[in-house]
């Protein structure tokens, strides 16, 4: 619907060096608080071990993301599992908390920017935060107990019986750093695409469009871009929504993928040796 001629004409006439100088450092920030959360989920769920070694790991899944979110972090769950010889399933089971916890980090802050701007209600529905909550108190309550059969058995399940509230809150308050980091750079960078949107709005927004955005579709291209012109399209130019949505993101992946070549060789030294021991307590 929208003529890509105007896009590419917003692509050409975007500052990119400074675009490029602000999405560099925010590369690496984020690959060390992320690097930072799988490594302390990890550490309470299966095996305790070192910053040092998960930061590689994390680092070099981010070429498969390249691809395919979901990709990604199957192939977090494949290294951690090679590395220190912990069952598959529950290391995935491990990477579902995670992802539970970065869906709720999400709808979290959300629903604070909505509830600031006067937005919730109007233009944000309060439907999904109710449903989202009633599902968080329900599944708090099932896991907080053993369960018998193959439910209570299942592999993949046991970190969700093994994690308590105050962990998964912990997770989220450590995966935060990424979310406001994300919102400052944003803010900073639309101007150099010809947009300018309130900080305040892109708390609100930023959120739920990550969360669009982490729809099944390749490399993520699609729903990002369509959930930055629902949003912005009557605050912004069209083309110039679409021509940022697409530099920031295939740029963050980019310099992502660049930031795991650095650090593949590393990773795979790591995988050499498998089953590493857990490290000693205290």
């Amino acid at each position: 619907k929208i003529p890509v001629g105007r896009v590419v004409a917003a692509l050409e006439g975007a500052q990119w060096g400074r675009f490029v100088v602000l999405m560099a450092p925010y590369s690496l920030f984020y690959c060390a608080v992320d690097a930072a959360v799988v490594r302390q989920a990890v550490s309470w769920f299966n095996v305790p071990v070192r910053y040092a070694d998960i930061f590689p790991i994390r680092a070099t899944t981010y070429i498969l993301t390249l691809l395919n979110s979901q990709l990604g972090q199957g192939g977090l769950a494949v290294f951690l599992h090679k590395r220190y010889g912990q069952p598959f399933w529950q290391i995935s089971g491990t990477v579902l908390v995670l992802l539970l916890v970065e869906m709720y980090q999400l709808a979290f802050y959300s629903f604070i920017g909505a509830s600031v701007t006067g937005e919730l209600g109007r233009s944000v529905s309060p439907w999904p935060y109710a449903i989202l909550g009633t599902y968080l108190v329900f599944h708090l309550w099932f896991f907080s107990r053993p369960r018998s059969g193959k439910i209570g058995s299942a592999q993949v399940l046991q970190t969700f019986y093994r994690a308590r509230p105050w962990q998964y809150l912990g997770l989220l308050l450590l995966k935060t750093p990424n979310l406001l980091a994300a919102v400052t750079i944003y803010w900073l960078a639309l101007p150099l695409f010809g947009i300018d949107l309130p900080f305040t709005t892109l708390l609100t927004y930023l959120p739920l469009i990550f969360f669009f955005s982490a729809m099944p579709a390749a490399a993520k291209l699609g729903p990002s871009q369509a959930a930055w012109v629902y949003f912005f399209g009557s605050r912004a130019p069209e083309a110039n929504l679409v021509a940022f949505s697409l530099a920031a993101h295939l740029t963050f992946m980019v310099l992502n993928a660049c930031l795991g070549l650095c650090f593949l060789k590393g990773a795979l030294r790591e995988l050499e040796t498998p089953g590493a021991p857990p490290l000693p307590s205290g």
